[in-house]
C-alpha cells in the first residue's frame, strides 16, 4: 500500500481532492461555513476509516473492547456483588476510543486516534508531534493479554472464599475483519466456603492482670466466609492491638493461618498461629527509653546538617539543631507524646507524628527506633513455646511473657524543615449554585510557622465578571445580570486552642484557632454597589473521625450599600422588607457548626449532619443594657444598626448502596432565623432561598416562594424577593452506572421557603398564612429530572436536567400539575460535584 493512498479507501490523496471539490460543487447554496463543516466532517470520516493493518504484526490483533462478562451461577447477596465486582475490575480494559473509560462502548471513529498516532510516529516535525501528544498509540490483544487476566481475575474469586471459581477467556474475531477482535469472559463461582471452627491466638501479657483475648476482636468467627480480605484485616487488627501494649516489632507478616477444608465439605477448620520466621524482638513487650530531634536541613541545601548545639526539652528528650530550634521548645515538648519509662504504644508514635506534621513547619517527619543493647535476657525469664500444630508436625512459636523481659527502645526523630513560603495563582471559568457563570481569577500568598509555633499566615486576592442566566418558570422571561466582585483577606492560624492557659497545650486531636479579616466589593451594573467588611475568629476541634466542631465566638460583618440606582430605589419603595434586610447595618454574630458522619468502609450505609446555631446582636445588645442602655429600641454600633436574630439549620444525608453498581441518596435540609429587637428582618445574606444545580433542579435559583407568592409581573430582578426565613427542602437522587466511570441519576426535589412574619407587600409568603396542612402541601414545589456523572475518581463532572412538577402558586394551568408550558420549566446544570 503507497503512502499516498488512504488505505481502507482506496483512493489517491489526489482523487479525494477531486472527489471533495466535485461535491462542492453540488452544493452552491452552502454558506462558506456550512462548507467547511461538511468538508471536516467528510476528512474525518476518511480519517476514521483509515486501517491499522499496514501498522500490525503477523501475529498483532487490534484490541476493540469486552464483548461480555457471563457469571454462569451468579449468586445473591452483596457479598458475591463485591467479589464479582473486583474480578470484573481485573478483567476490564478500555480500547481506543474508549467512552468513559468504558471496556465495551466507543466513540464513533475509533481508530483515528491510533492512526493518526501511527502515521506520524516516526515524524519529527513539530505537527507530528503535538498529534502524538493528543492521539493514543493502538492497544494490541497481546497487551491486554485476556488469559492472563481470567487468571488473576480467578484468583481474586478464590481469594473471596470461592475455592473452584474459574474464569475463561475467548477471543472472538470480527467477522468482517479478523485482525481486529473482541474478548468474552465466562466466571463460575462455585459453592463459597465458610468457617466452621477457628483456633484463636492464646492469651498474650499485655499488662498486670490484663490479656489480649483474641477471639473478643476478631472478624473470624463460624459462617464467616473464608476470605483472605477478611484474614488480611484480622492479622493487621492483632498487631496494632498489641503493638498498642509494647508489642513493637510484632508485625503482621509474622501472624498466618492454616486451614483445612478436607474436615467437611465447604467448610474450612481455621487456626490462627505466630510464623516459624517470627523473632524473638517479636514476642516482647518494649517501653521508650531516650528521645532525641535532629533538625535536619532543608533539601535544597543537601538535607543533613550537622548540630552546632543542643536544647534539653525534658530529662529525656533533647533536641539538636544548628544555629536556631526553628519551633519554639515549649511547642515541641507538648507534641512528642512518647515518654521515657512508658510502655510503647503505637498510638503515642502517630499522635506524635500527627502534631508534629500539623505544624507546618516540616516538609518530613521520620522516626527511627533502636534496641538499646542491654545484658542478655535468660532463657528463664523469657519462654517460648513452640506450640505442637494439630493440623501439622512443625512447631510454631507462642507467646509465654515474664513482666520482667520488657526491652528498651531509643527513638530517634528527624525533622526536615519546609520551606516557608508558598504562592498560588488560579484561574477559572466557574459556574456556581447560584446560577452565576463567569470567569474569575484569584491569588494567595501564605507564611508558614510565622511565630516559630505553626502559625499560618494567609493573604488572597481575588476578583470576577458574572451574570447570571436563567428562566421564568412561567413567564418564560430571560434573564441577564450582570456584575463583577473584588475583595481580598487575611488570615492567620494557630495550630493549638488560643485562650489564656491553653496555649501550646497539646490535644490527642487536632485543633486550631483562626482570625480572619476580609473586604468584598460586588457591583450590579444596573442595579447597586454593596461593599462588606468582615472578621471572623473561629476556634476548630476534631475530637473523632465521626464528629467535627467548629465555634466562632466573634464574627463582625459590615454591609454598606455604596451605590443604588432609581430602578433599585423603586424595587426598595415597593418592598421595604427588602430594604431593611439590605441596609447598611453591622451583624455580630457568635455560631457553632458540627458535622457528624457514620460510616463503615464495608456497610452500604452512609449518614451525614450538618448543624448550625447561631444569634447575632443579643450579647451586644445585654452589655448595652448593662451599661444603661435601653433593652428595647433600635441600638446602633458606631452610628449603624446591628443585625438581631436566632438561627438554626440542619442538614440530614442518607445513601444506600445497593450494590456497586447501584445507590440511592436522601437529603433532609430545613432551618429557621428570626429576627427580633433592632430590626424585623434578616439580614439579606442570613435568609433561606431555593432552586439551583444543588437544590431544586427544576427552578433557577431563587425562582420561587416565599410560599405561594409571586409577584405581579416578572422581571430580571424578581429574584430579589425570592428569599425567606424558613426552609423545608427533600431529595431524593437514584444513581446507577451506565458504563465505564459513566453514571446516570433520577431525582426528585421537593421543597420551598416561608416568612416567619406577615409581610403586606408578598402576600402569601408567611406561615401563619396558611390555612391547613393541605394547603402547606400546595406550596411544596416539585421537580424530577434525570442527570449524567463522569466520575474521574478525584472530580466528579456532572450535567442534570431538572423538569418542574408543581409550582407553589397558583398559574393558568389548573390541577396539581401547574406548569403553563412544559419548556419553562426545564433546568438545565452543569457542576461540579455531586448535589449532596
Amino acid at each position: 500500500m503507497h503512502s499516498d493512498a488512504y488505505p481502507s479507501m482506496g483512493m489517491s490523496r489526489k482523487a479525494c481532492k477531486s472527489l471533495l471539490c466535485d461535491a462542492c460543487k453540488g452544493f452552491p447554496s452552502l454558506s462558506r461555513v456550512s462548507l467547511q463543516l461538511s468538508l471536516l466532517c467528510l476528512l474525518s470520516l476518511v480519517f476514521g476509516s483509515c486501517s491499522l493493518h499496514r501498522y500490525q504484526g503477523p501475529e498483532d490483533q487490534l484490541y476493540i473492547g469486552v464483548k461480555s462478562i457471563e457469571v454462569v451461577d451468579k449468586p445473591g447477596g452483596s457479598y458475591a456483588d463485591h467479589a464479582i465486582g473486583e474480578a470484573e475490575e481485573k478483567l476490564n480494559y478500555a480500547p481506543n476510543g474508549s467512552i468513559f473509560g468504558s471496556s465495551s462502548h466507543r466513540w464513533p471513529l475509533p481508530l483515528m486516534s491510533p492512526y493518526l498516532y501511527m502515521r506520524f510516529s516516526s515524524d519529527s516535525t513539530f505537527i507530528a508531534r503535538v498529534l502524538r501528544r493528543f492521539t493514543s498509540k493502538p492497544v494490541w490483544m497481546r497487551e491486554v493479554s485476556p488469559s492472563l487476566r481470567a487468571k488473576v481475575a480467578q484468583q481474586t474469586l478464590r481469594e473471596h472464599g470461592y475455592l473452584g471459581a474459574t474464569v475463561r477467556s475467548e477471543i472472538l474475531p470480527q467477522p468482517k475483519d479478523s485482525l481486529q477482535a473482541r474478548v468474552s469472559y465466562q466466571m463460575q463461582l462455585g459453592p463459597l466456603y465458610l468457617l466452621d471452627s477457628v483456633t484463636y491466638f492464646p492469651r498474650v501479657h499485655m499488662s498486670k492482670g490484663r490479656y489480649f483475648e483474641h477471639g473478643s476482636v476478631s472478624e473470624l468467627q463460624k459462617g464467616t466466609p473464608f476470605s483472605m480480605e477478611i484474614l488480611e484485616r484480622d492479622r493487621n487488627a492483632i498487631s496494632t492491638y498489641l503493638r498498642q501494649f509494647g508489642y513493637y516489632y510484632l508485625k503482621p507478616d509474622y501472624i498466618s493461618y492454616q486451614a483445612d477444608t478436607l474436615m467437611k465439605p465447604q467448610h474450612v477448620a481455621l487456626r490462627t498461629v505466630l510464623a516459624e520466621t517470627t523473632p524473638m524482638d517479636a514476642l516482647r513487650q518494649w517501653k521508650i527509653g531516650r528521645v532525641q530531634l535532629r533538625l535536619m536541613g532543608r533539601e535544597s541545601d543537601g538535607g543533613s546538617v550537622v548540630a552546632n548545639d543542643s536544647l534539653a526539652l525534658s530529662d529525656s528528650i533533647m533536641l539538636y539543631y544548628r544555629d536556631k530550634t526553628l519551633v519554639r521548645p515549649a511547642v515541641l515538648r507538648t507534641r512528642i507524646r512518647m515518654k521515657e519509662g512508658e510502655i510503647y504504644r503505637h498510638k503515642d508514635e502517630e499522635r506524635t507524628l500527627s502534631a508534629l506534621t500539623n505544624l507546618g513547619a516540616f516538609s518530613s517527619v521520620e522516626f527511627y527506633f533502636a534496641k538499646r543493647e542491654e545484658a542478655a535476657v535468660s532463657p528463664d525469664s523469657l519462654v517460648t513455646v513452640l506450640a505442637a500444630d494439630s493440623l501439622g508436625d512443625n512447631p510454631h512459636p507462642a507467646f509465654t511473657m515474664q513482666p520482667d523481659t520488657m526491652g528498651t527502645l531509643d527513638v530517634t526523630i528527624l525533622l526536615r524543615p519546609d520551606k516557608p513560603w508558598s504562592t498560588y495563582l488560579g484561574a477559572a471559568f466557574m459556574r456556581k449554585s447560584t446560577s452565576y457563570i463567569g470567569p474569575g481569577i484569584s491569588a494567595s500568598i501564605e507564611r508558614s510557622n510565622l511565630f516559630g509555633g505553626g502559625e499560618r499566615l494567609t493573604a488572597n486576592v481575588y476578583g470576577s465578571y458574572e451574570w447570571q442566566t436563567g428562566r421564568s418558570p412561567v413567564a418564560g422571561s430571560s434573564i441577564s445580570i450582570n456584575s463583577y466582585q473584588l475583595g481580598g483577606d487575611i488570615g492567620i492560624t494557630f495550630p493549638f486552642i488560643l485562650f489564656p492557659g491553653w496555649i501550646n497545650n497539646y490535644y490527642k486531636y487536632p485543633t486550631s484557632t483562626s482570625f480572619k479579616v476580609g473586604m468584598q466589593g460586588i457591583n450590579h451594573a444596573q442595579y447597586y454597589t454593596l461593599r462588606s467588611l468582615a472578621f471572623t475568629m473561629d476556634y476548630s476541634f476534631q475530637p473523632s473521625s465521626r464528629w467535627s466542631h467548629r465555634l466562632s465566638p466573634l464574627s463582625l460583618n459590615y454591609t454598606q450599600l455604596t451605590r443604588t440606582t432609581a430602578r433599585f430605589d423603586k424595587l426598595l419603595q415597593e418592598n421595604p422588607a427588602l430594604g431593611l434586610s439590605l441596609r447598611n447595618q453591622f451583624i455580630p454574630k457568635v455560631g457553632y457548626y458540627f458535622t457528624y458522619t457514620r460510616h463503615k468502609e464495608d456497610s452500604p450505609h452512609f449518614f451525614q449532619i450538618f448543624g448550625e446555631v447561631s444569634e447575632a446582636g443579643n450579647l451586644t445588645n445585654g452589655l448595652m443594657a448593662a451599661f444603661g442602655r435601653p433593652y428595647n429600641g433600635t441600638k446602633t454600633m458606631l452610628g449603624v444598626p446591628f443585625a438581631q436574630f436566632v438561627k438554626a439549620s440542619m442538614d440530614l444525608r442518607y445513601s444506600w448502596r445497593i450494590d456497586r453498581n447501584q445507590t440511592i441518596a436522601t437529603r433532609l435540609a430545613t432551618g429557621a432565623i428570626y429576627s427580633f429587637g433592632n430590626a424585623s428582618t434578616a439580614p439579606y445574606i442570613e435568609q433561606y432561598y431555593v432552586g439551583g444545580a444543588n437544590s431544586i433542579r427544576a427552578f433557577t435559583v431563587r425562582s420561587i416562594g416565599p410560599g405561594r407568592f409571586r409577584t405581579q409581573e416578572e422581571s430580571a430582578y424578581s429574584f430579589m424577593d425570592r428569599v425567606g426565613e424558613m426552609k423545608l427542602e427533600g431529595n431524593v437522587e437514584y444513581r446507577g452506572r451506565l458504563f465505564g466511570d459513566c453514571y446516570g441519576a433520577v431525582f426528585l426535589d421537593a421543597g420551598n421557603i416561608w416568612l416567619l412574619r406577615r409581610d403586606p407587600d408578598r402576600p402569601g409568603a408567611s406561615l401563619g398564612e396558611l390555612a391547613g396542612l393541605s394547603e402547606f402541601a400546595r406550596q411544596i414545589a416539585v421537580g424530577t429530572g434525570v442527570g449524567v456523572r463522569y466520575d474521574l475518581s478525584f472530580l466528579v463532572v456532572r450535567f442534570d436536567v431538572g423538569i418542574g412538577l408543581h409550582l407553589p402558586y397558583e398559574t393558568s394551568r389548573k390541577g396539581w400539575y401547574n406548569i403553563p408550558r412544559f419548556r419553562d420549566a426545564l433546568g438545565l446544570h452543569l457542576a461540579i460535584g455531586y448535589p449532596f
